[in-house]
């Protein structure tokens, strides 16, 4: 269990820097005197959200690992945990898409397909029906929410660079 946990550690760290970098680089367009659109808002929210809640993700089997020896029993309560905050904040996140009608370019389209596919391995896994709930998944889903959070912050440094080019993602 002890190279799994320095994995969800390693991974924490990265995406902690990494959304403390995002969020700076958002701000400076504001201090430079330029309101974001709703939509900028929204792909700034996204990436610092969903980043911090990763990171929650990756962190939670760290704090149970010091409780519960087992790793069964870690990974369990962790991936049941990875489904509810995933679940709720892609719920969450595709609503307020809607508010602003977003388009969806396929940068976005593939970081929802990947978070919907995700939900259905964890709830089975959490189960316990086909495979047991593993550490590996969490530290699936942490490196996917890092990954989600640098292309979606990717797609609103393109307009922080170029603001007259608007792209969506």
């Amino acid at each position: 269990m002890e190279s799994s946990l320095s994995t969800l550690a390693i991974l924490a760290e990265v995406t902690t820097g990494f959304v403390a970098f995002s969020a700076i680089v958002a701000s400076l367009r504001v201090s430079f005197g330029q309101k974001l659109t709703p939509f900028q808002r929204l792909l700034v929210q996204f990436f610092t959200v969903s980043g911090m809640l990763t990171v929650s993700v990756l962190l939670l089997p760290l704090v149970l690992a010091e409780y519960w020896q087992d790793e069964y029993t870690v990974a369990r309560y962790s991936t049941f945990y990875t489904l509810a905050v995933s679940g709720s904040y892609l719920v969450y996140y595709l609503r307020q898409r809607s508010r602003v009608n977003a388009k969806t370019p396929l940068a976005s389209l593939i970081v929802m397909i990947g978070y919907a596919i995700l939900l259905p391995v964890l709830a089975i896994s959490g189960t316990g029906v086909y495979w047991e709930p593993t550490l590996a998944i969490i530290a699936s889903v942490g490196f996917w929410g890092l990954f989600s959070s640098v292309v979606i912050f990717v797609s609103f440094l393109a307009e922080f660079v170029n603001p007259e080019e608007e792209t969506e993602a």
